[in-house]
């Protein structure tokens, strides 16, 4: 193969690989409880839907913060994975605040982490997170 050719063949797997590299990896804390009550045929939709019309999702080094405080209370507590497609439509940012427009089908879903709880009973990140 010529240097040329070779070149060609490389930026092509270069900007391929971009495509999904940029595809953008957000988080969802959710309980135990909502997960078994508002999870229908595989899809999941929160309260918030409902209320505000999408599921709150956030970048993983604000999950803590949420955690615990919102969520302090509740008994189990789950951390999901999801990485979205750049041109998903459902999802939209308002600031640094990413929002999903419409029920999440579980099967999106890529890890589910349990949060435990430290010495003074807050909440720590689920280990395979770290």
């Amino acid at each position: 193969m010529n240097v040329f050719l070779s070149l060609v063949v490389l930026i092509a797997g270069l900007s391929s690989a971009t495509v999904s590299v940029a595809d953008t990896t957000l988080y969802h804390i959710v309980s135990q409880k909502e997960l078994d009550t508002l999870t229908q045929d595989n899809v999941y939709s929160p309260l918030s839907i409902e209320l505000e019309g999408y599921i709150h999702f956030s970048k993983l080094e604000l999950i803590m913060d949420y955690a615990n405080g919102p969520y302090l209370d509740r008994e189990v507590l789950f951390l999901l994975q999801v990485t979205f497609s750049d041109d998903d439509e459902y999802l939209r940012w308002i600031g640094d605040n990413p929002d999903y427009y419409r029920g999440l089908d579980l099967s999106m879903v890529e890890r589910k982490g349990e949060f435990t709880r430290d010495k003074n009973g807050l909440w720590v990140l689920p280990e395979i997170f770290q």
